[in-house]
């Protein structure tokens, strides 16, 4: 018998309290302990949350792997920079070529006009291997034709390759220098949302070569001004 009901029988022998009927009394008790809440829903939640906890660092790698882009994957940001690029490219490799087939004798400038042309036409023939792999031609065509960051004008690239001598050794590395400037501003896009890994190492390596081309082309503008 427990504690609480021997009490309970003490008081009522003390006081001269007739004993309720035990069915009565147990129904009370009976009621009592129905009103009391139950454990088991709370054990039963606890061990589904801990089943679940120990499912998901089970499983997740595995399910991270589910939800994550195909690995190599090129998506929307590698078409549109591909399509912006290309054209990109091809108006420094034509400035590079006037620079090159002009009067301009500083083997600096010269040197780095070459170093441009080379390093884009290889950048644009991977990036042109790409798009045909992937069959985005089509999209490509549809992007360049929105291009106006750093683009120059029919009528300025015009002039410029009108110039020649010192005028035309300064427009190039002013104009050059204005150009990688707005290729920095298009790439960072594709470093951080591209979705092909070898694309978005080419758009980093693009920035760290044309911020280095950039230092040159301030020092040597600075050159020409003394």
């Amino acid at each position: 018998m427990k504690l609480g009901r021997l009490l309970y029988i003490h008081i009522f022998i003390e006081k001269g309290i007739p004993m309720p009927d035990s069915k009565l009394q147990s129904g009370a008790d009976e009621s009592l302990e129905a009103m009391r809440p139950s454990k088991k829903p709370l054990v039963v939640a606890l061990a589904v949350i801990a089943a679940l906890v120990l499912l998901a660092t089970a499983l997740g790698p595995s399910l991270r792997a589910a939800f994550a882009p195909e690995e190599g994957a090129h998506n929307d940001v590698d078409v549109h920079f591909i399509g912006m690029m290309v054209p990109h490219h091809e108006q420094a490799i034509e400035m590079s070529d006037v620079l090159l087939a002009s009067d301009v004798d500083d083997p600096q400038v010269r040197d780095l006009a070459q170093r441009i042309k080379q390093g884009q036409e290889r950048e644009n023939e991977q990036m042109r291997a790409w798009a045909e792999e992937w069959g985005i031609e089509e999209d490509m065509e549809l992007h360049s034709k929105h291009i106006a960051n750093g683009m120059f004008q029919p009528e300025q690239l015009e002039e410029f390759a009108s110039l020649s001598g010192d005028e035309l050794r300064t427009a190039f590395l002013e104009m050059m220098h204005s150009h990688h400037a707005h290729v920095i501003d298009m790439t960072q896009d594709e470093v951080e949302r591209g979705g092909y890994a070898p694309l978005r190492e080419m758009a980093q390596e693009m920035i760290d070569v044309q911020v280095a081309e950039m230092g040159e082309m301030e020092d040597l503008l600075r050159q020409s001004s003394r």
